[in-house]
C-alpha cells in the first residue's frame, strides 16, 4: 500500500500579510511640517536680529558717510514800499473824478451871515476852503455833505449844509462840474468850541472811497 506524501502547507500562502508601516518621522507630511517649522523659526530669529541692529547700523553709517551740507544763508526780507504820504494843504488829492486842493481852514467864526439873515454855531464854525477840478470824462455833482472833518481824537464831524446857505460863495450845497472845469467852494462844519481839526476826508460821491487831506 503506497503512502501519499503531502507538501507542508505554506504559512505565507494561506493569507497575505499587511505591509510593514513606516515610522511617522519618515512620512512625507511630517517632513513637510518639520521643514516649515524650521523655516519659521529661522525667519523669526533673523528678523529680530535685523530689527534690533538695523537702526543703529543705519544711523551710524549715515552719520559717518553723509557729507556735510552747507545750508544756504537766509535771504533778508525784501524792503517794503513806503506808504504813500497823505497830501496836505495846497497839495492835490484825487478821489474818483475829482481832484481836490484844500486852500486853508478857518475856525474863528461863531456866526455866519449878515445882520439880517445869519446862523449861530452850537460851538464854532470851521470853514474849509476848497478847489475842485473834474478830471473825468463826464459831469459830476459835488456835495459838501459828503465831506467829513476829523480831530486828533478821531472824532468825525459832518458838514453843516444849513449854515452854508448863509455863507457867501459857499457853493457846497450842490454844484455840477463838467469835465475839465474847476469849482471854488467852502464847506462849513459846526464843531465844539476849541476843536482843532487835523484832517478832512473828501469824496467825489457818497459811495466813493474818499481821500484824506492833512490840515496841520
Amino acid at each position: 500500500m503506497s503512502q501519499s506524501t503531502h507538501a507542508p502547507a505554506d504559512p505565507q500562502g494561506s493569507a497575505p500579510q499587511p505591509p510593514a508601516k513606516k515610522p511617522f518621522y519618515k512620512r512625507a507630511w511630517f517632513i513637510v511640517i518639520a521643514v516649515l517649522v524650521v523655516i519659521a523659526i529661522a525667519q523669526g530669529g533673523g528678523g529680530d536680529g535685523e530689527s534690533a541692529s538695523s537702526p543703529a547700523d543705519s544711523s551710524t553709517g549715515d552719520a559717518a558717510s553723509a557729507p556735510a551740507v552747507d545750508m544756504p544763508a537766509a535771504e533778508p526780507p525784501a524792503p517794503q514800499a513806503p506808504a504813500p504820504e497823505t497830501p496836505g494843504i495846497g497839495e492835490p488829492a484825487a478821489d474818483g473824478k475829482f481832484n481836490f486842493i484844500v486852500n486853508g481852514v478857518d475856525c474863528s467864526a461863531t456866526e455866519i451871515g449878515s445882520e439880517f439873515l445869519s446862523q449861530k454855531a452850537q460851538g464854532q464854525f470851521c470853514i474849509v476852503d476848497l478847489t475842485i477840478t473834474n478830471v473825468g470824462d463826464r459831469a459830476q455833482s459835488f456835495f459838501g455833505d459828503n465831506a467829513t472833518l476829523l480831530n486828533e481824537q478821531g472824532q468825525q464831524f459832518s458838514a453843516d449844509s444849513e449854515a452854508a446857505i448863509y455863507l457867501e460863495d459857499s457853493s457846497s450845497l450842490y454844484e455840477e462840474i463838467n469835465p475839465g472845469n474847476t469849482l471854488a467852494s467852502k464847506v462849513v462844519f459846526d464843531v465844539p468850541a476849541g476843536t482843532v481839526p487835523t484832517s478832512i476826508e473828501l469824496h467825489d460821491s457818497a459811495f466813493s472811497g474818499g481821500v484824506t487831506v492833512n490840515l496841520q
